[in-house]
Order: structure tokens, then C-alpha cells, then sequence
């Protein structure tokens, strides 16, 4: 009995242990805390200048190319929760990045992907902005929930939120339509797991099971009455 109560001691231990880094695994696979607002957006869509915005509202920084990560921890809101919000690079070379770091290995910390657009070259680079989203929405799982800002209301030329809700759709519908043929005329396989949607059907928002909104904003802030001028509506949707 003295042999078999030590024995007895270690396989007790040996569960005990198993069971606990069981739980940290899971903890750290599931039990992430949301508490991240992801800026993206092609280069030249504001996103720094929303970012320093919303970090200093007094802020008039000029914005440049960049290939790493702006950061800032303790975006309070009134609740006096706190809140990192994240300016990621623009440029298509960072797309990998993007897709294996943040809407992969670090999803479970997202609690909002806000996409800025330029809606005054929105007719120009309207195919370039949908393979952005799209991927996004798709490598995300679409899980997390969007909003497109619409930036630079300010311009004579902006387009309209709606207006910008509309042809995104009609560049999705041919973006399902494009790669499940490709999928299809190579191996054959399902074309559901590379699009968003059943691509026989004309794309809708509403088909998406996350909520995607569109608002308009303008980064500069030049007026502070008028909410086409300024970043009200997305200090609204994140909640500070």
C-alpha cells in the first residue's frame, strides 16, 4: 500500500497538470478578450489621419506610406473600458500579414474591422476596394463585425454611402462569379470555401452573416456641425 499511494500521488499530479494547461490553451485560443478596432483601407484612404484623430482629436499629422503598424492602447470609452486601436499598413504587399496575424491568429481579440474608403476615387478603384473587403470578410471567417467609413465627404466628387454600398455589391457579385469558375475549371472542388456567397446568386449584404454598416465621415475634421465633416458617426460606432 505504501507503493500504490505514491503511484496513485503521481498520476493525480500528472491529470492535475494536463487539466490546467488544457484550460490556459483554451483560454488563450477562445477566451481572448475583443477589445481591438482594426483600421484598414487601400493606401491613401485616411486611415492614418482617422487614426491620429481619434487618438488626438487636436492631432494635424501628415500622413505617409508605411509598412508597419500604428498603435495605441487606451482608447477609453465612457464606460471607462479600454480599447487598442490598430492603423494597418495599406499597401498590398501587407495583405499576407494582414490575413495571417489579425484575422487569423489574433481574431478572437478583434471586436471591430472599420474599412476606410476613399469615396471620391471610389469609381476608379471600386475593384481594388471589393478584393480588400472581400478577403477580409472571407479569411475572418465573417465573424467580425465591419463598417465601411466612408472618407472625405468633404470632396465635390464623394460618393454617397448607399451609392458606395451599391457598386461594392455589384464588384462582390463578380468577385464570387471570378473565383468560383477559376476554382472550378482547376480541381473542381466546392466553390463555396473561397466565396462569400452561393455565386450563383447576385451578391446582398444582408446574405452575410455578420452586420455590415456604411457611414460617412471625413478625417480631416473640417467641420465640427456638420457630420459629412468629421468623424462623429465612427467615434459612434466604437464607442468612445
Amino acid at each position: 500500500s505504501q507503493m500504490v499511494e505514491p503511484t496513485y500521488l503521481a498520476v493525480l499530479a500528472a491529470l492535475l497538470v494536463v487539466l490546467i494547461t488544457s484550460i490556459l490553451i483554451f483560454k488563450k485560443l477562445f477566451g481572448a478578450k475583443a477589445d481591438t478596432v482594426l483600421l484598414i483601407g487601400l493606401s491613401d484612404s485616411g486611415k492614418t489621419q482617422m487614426f491620429s484623430k481619434l487618438v488626438n482629436s487636436k492631432s494635424n499629422v501628415t500622413s505617409y506610406t508605411s509598412m508597419s503598424e500604428n498603435v495605441y492602447d487606451g482608447l477609453l470609452t465612457p464606460s471607462n473600458e479600454s480599447l487598442r486601436l490598430i492603423d494597418f499598413p495599406g499597401a498590398e504587399r501587407m495583405r499576407k500579414q494582414l490575413s495571417e496575424k489579425w484575422l487569423r491568429k489574433e481574431r478572437g481579440s478583434l471586436k471591430q474591422i472599420i474599412a476606410v474608403v476613399d469615396s471620391a476615387s471610389i469609381n476608379k478603384r471600386a475593384r481594388d476596394v471589393a478584393e480588400l473587403l472581400y478577403d477580409t470578410l472571407l479569411e475572418s471567417n465573417k465573424k467580425i463585425p465591419m463598417v465601411v467609413a466612408c472618407n472625405k465627404q468633404d470632396v465635390g466628387l464623394a460618393k454617397a454611402p448607399h451609392v458606395i454600398s451599391t457598386l461594392l455589391e455589384k464588384e462582390f457579385s463578380l468577385i464570387n462569379q471570378s473565383r468560383a469558375a477559376s476554382l472550378q475549371s482547376t480541381d473542381g472542388s466546392n466553390a463555396r470555401a473561397v466565396t462569400l456567397t452561393t455565386p450563383d446568386e447576385a451578391f446582398e449584404w444582408n446574405k452575410l452573416p455578420v452586420k455590415i454598416d456604411f457611414i460617412k465621415c471625413c478625417a480631416l475634421e473640417t467641420d465640427a456641425e456638420d457630420d459629412e465633416k468629421n468623424l462623429v458617426s465612427v467615434r459612434e460606432v466604437i464607442g468612445i
